[in-house]
């Protein structure tokens, strides 16, 4: 695990060279005083229109970043032959793709960190701005929650984008199927729900199938989602967020395992 650690230290130091990250936490940092900014143009529930934002400009900062630097880390190894030095060292294929996951993770991690923070003063900057409209029985322990479960979404989706990374040798097809994953899995179970209720399709029809079994196979990213939980400050099954929190690390886990059973059989070449 050693060498795993190295690559991942290295991957680590690679994305904080690279510019484009500090570009992406700017964006971020602008976008949390544009948070301020439109939140006083809201007269009626600002304050729950200001965590609304700022969980929502974490996850998009947070979104740019898997899938500029995933995609592009890998592919830049293969495409510019870097990646022979590093398995001449030797670190086996497993390694390899288990330090390049913990040294993205690492940057995502500290993005969350800082935007987090970042957001938690534009709220709290927006409650000030309009006085009296603070979401009844808001809770900043239900806030940060909710940033937690959100970075927990993002590796998800970064173990995704490492997969489709693993099978595909172009960056734009892996960047459309990491993309599509992420909008099915944050509307697959809405769906589902939505056709079971209005009962428009038998339940044991082959489109309800096909919609079930996408859905078990699909990471379902909505129930990660607290933004609502943490503006309105409603209560908290904390058994329910223990199996959503072991259900996302599982599914970290199942990812990664065939990530790297499909790249130890890719011709790099």
């Amino acid at each position: 695990m050693n060498k795993a650690w190295l690559v991942a230290w290295i991957t680590f130091k690679d994305c904080m060279r690279n510019r484009a990250l500090y570009g992406i936490i700017l964006l971020g940092l602008v976008l949390f005083f544009v948070n301020i900014i439109i939140t006083g143009m809201f007269s009626w529930e600002a304050g729950k229109v200001a965590v609304d934002m700022g969980l929502s400009i974490i996850s998009f900062s947070g979104l740019i970043l898997i899938f500029f630097f995933s995609i592009n880390n890998i592919s830049n190894d293969i495409y510019n032959r870097t990646i022979y030095l590093i398995l001449s060292r030797p670190v086996s294929k497993a390694q390899y793709i288990l330090g390049k996951y913990a040294g993205l993770s690492l940057i995502i991690l500290i993005s969350s960190i800082l935007l987090g923070l970042c957001a938690a003063v534009s709220v709290k900057l927006s409650f000030i701005s309009v006085d009296g409209q603070i979401p009844f029985n808001f809770s900043w322990s239900l806030f940060f929650l909710s940033i937690l479960f959100l970075t927990i979404s993002l590796l998800i989706l970064m173990a995704l984008t490492l997969f489709w990374v693993s099978i595909t040798t172009h960056q734009f097809t892996a960047f459309l199927l990491s993309l599509g994953c992420y909008f099915v899995g944050q509307n697959m179970e809405n769906v589902k729900n939505i056709i079971l209720s209005t009962k428009f399709l038998a339940e044991n029809s082959l489109p309800v199938k096909v919609i079930s079994c996408v859905s078990w196979v699909m990471p379902n990213l909505a129930a990660f989602d607290l933004k609502t939980t943490a503006a309105y400050g409603l209560p908290v099954n904390t058994t329910a967020l223990l199996w959503v929190g072991l259900y996302g690390i599982s599914y970290i886990g199942v990812i990664l395992t065939l990530t790297i059973f499909i790249f130890q059989r890719r011709e790099l070449a």
